[in-house]
């Protein structure tokens, strides 16, 4: 069940403890990577606890009890919330309203618009995309561990294996999912890491330097 006293909180992974008998909720323990909407700006956080009352997740910024917060996971509408305690990096999330744990966790693509994919999180800044030995200047408008959209193209991407070049992240190696117009969806070959992608995310001089 959810509780807003950190120390009540399981943290082995994957288990699942069903609390249902006497009308109390589910907490199902998980290592799914949401996107936390807070006071300031979204983050990639992990969430750890949910139940259909509140959830426990680990983010890079620091909370305080009382911040109007909203949770996306795996595609899903945001899910609406409070900071009932903060430590450390660790913060409890109360749901303003209640949902099924099963829903979260389990959503159905083709229903309300979910994808049951991980959030992607805006951004904008100039990249550099090596294809067939040429640079291509672009622009990065949304990331996640997986992958990213970029726009800005004056060329078309072959098929294959490419590389982007992302200030203070590093080059990756991508291979293209989608295109059109000057637009291209690409996949990233190795994921990043949680720890990377969330260092340079809170980062605006990075995340959105053309806008500066």
């Amino acid at each position: 069940m959810y509780s807003e006293h950190p120390e009540r909180w399981k943290t082995a992974p994957t288990a699942i403890d069903d609390r249902r008998s006497g009308g109390e909720t589910r907490l199902v323990t998980t290592l799914l990577v949401g996107r936390l909407v807070t006071p300031h700006g979204d983050v990639v956080c992990r969430v750890r606890n949910i139940s259909e009352s509140g959830a426990r997740v680990e983010c890079p910024i620091a909370l305080a009890r009382g911040d109007a917060v909203q949770l996306e996971l795996r595609g899903a509408p945001l899910l609406d919330a409070e900071i009932a305690w903060s430590q450390g990096g660790a913060s409890g999330l109360r749901f303003l309203s209640q949902v099924p744990a099963e829903v979260i966790l389990k959503p159905e693509p083709c229903k309300q618009g979910w994808h049951n994919r991980l959030p992607r999180l805006d951004a904008e800044c100039g990249v550099l995309v090596t294809c067939d030995g040429r640079r291509i200047a672009a622009t990065l408008r949304d990331i996640n561990q997986r992958g990213m959209r970029v726009d800005g193209l004056n060329r078309t991407l072959t098929q294959g294996t490419l590389s982007v070049h992302i200030p203070q992240l590093g080059t990756v190696n991508a291979a293209v999912r989608w295109q059109r117009e000057d637009a291209a969806g690409l996949q990233f070959l190795t994921p990043l890491r949680f720890e990377v992608l969330s260092a340079w995310l809170i980062d605006p001089s990075s995340r959105f330097g053309r806008r500066t």
